[in-house]
């Protein structure tokens, strides 16, 4: 069973994290209720590549969070185990790693954050190499004399971008 403080630093990185997107689309209660002209309407293709990079966006910004979710439970973890732990030999000859109070309560809550952050930066790079293709795939049906990648042009006889 998790100790208390491992559920307690999952539940605030969560919040952390849940808030921070939250809070990217809140509007600006501040700013001047000035009527801005009205948008002209936007084609079915023009929607689907704003709704994409907005994915996009919310993808960088989540593997970022969890980016520094990492850092810090590293920052927090190597100086504790340094410092806190030492290696222990038995006397039937094995070797045993054991942590002082504190070092314990310095991994107990580091772990957390380094398995999760871990885990949301594969979650989120993938899911934003993913949203990414999916943009670069509709702006090249957009636009097909463009292209990006290195092919052999048999024409010419050689690799062209």
């Amino acid at each position: 069973m998790p100790s208390p403080m491992t559920v307690l630093t999952a539940i605030v990185s969560v919040l952390a994290l849940s808030g921070a997107a939250a809070q990217a689309e809140e509007p600006d209660l501040f700013a001047l209720s000035v009527d801005p002209a009205p948008e002209p309407q936007l084609t079915y293709e023009e929607l689907r590549v704003r709704e994409l990079e907005r994915k996009a966006r919310r993808s960088r910004n989540a593997l970022i969070g969890t980016s520094i979710a990492t850092a810090v439970g590293l920052a927090i973890a190597i100086p504790a185990a340094a410092t806190q732990c030492d290696s222990v030999e038995r006397p039937n000859g094995d070797d045993n790693y054991e942590c002082s109070r504190t070092g314990e309560a310095l991994l107990g809550i580091s772990s957390p954050l380094v398995v999760g952050g871990l885990t949301g930066m594969l979650i989120t790079g993938i899911m934003l190499g993913v949203r990414n293709g999916k943009l670069r795939r509709l702006n090249d049906a957009q636009s097909p004399g463009k292209m990006r990648a290195l092919e052999w042009d048999s024409h010419r006889g050689r690799f062209v971008f």
